[in-house]
């Protein structure tokens, strides 16, 4: 049998972590990165020589590779998608992002929710 108090304190934790997230989302999206414009900051973003270097989340594995004696313009990408580092792409267009992948069987959704949740799913 379902603990009231067991769903309430987790629905209570998710909205914490939910709200967490919003929090951190939308002080990331604020900030660019240099080179970047502010309100679009993952690109088009520009390098020249004596700027920092490019952050990658990784300078050591996963380093950018191009010629440093030359300006560049790039787009920072999904990882995987990029030509000069694996989420650093140089060029004038980036490639479109991947599709979404599956969510897997474990999602609630409409067709599920009932036989998941019972008595507590949404009448939506």
């Amino acid at each position: 049998m379902i603990n009231v108090k067991n769903v309430v304190a987790a629905r209570l934790l998710s909205a914490a972590v939910a709200a967490g997230m919003i929090a951190t989302a939308s002080t990331a999206a604020a900030d660019a990165w240099p080179g970047c414009p502010e309100d679009h900051p993952s690109g088009p973003c520009h390098w020249c020589p004596g700027n920092p270097p490019v952050q990658t989340g990784n300078h050591v594995t996963n380093p950018v590779r191009w010629d440093e004696s030359v300006c560049h313009t790039y787009w920072y990408v999904y990882f995987g998608q990029g030509n000069v580092a694996q989420n650093i792409f140089e060029g004038d267009a980036p490639p479109p992002p991947p599709p979404p992948a599956d969510p897997g069987p474990f999602v609630i959704d409409r067709n599920n929710c009932q036989q998941i949740l019972g008595i507590f799913c949404p009448k939506a």
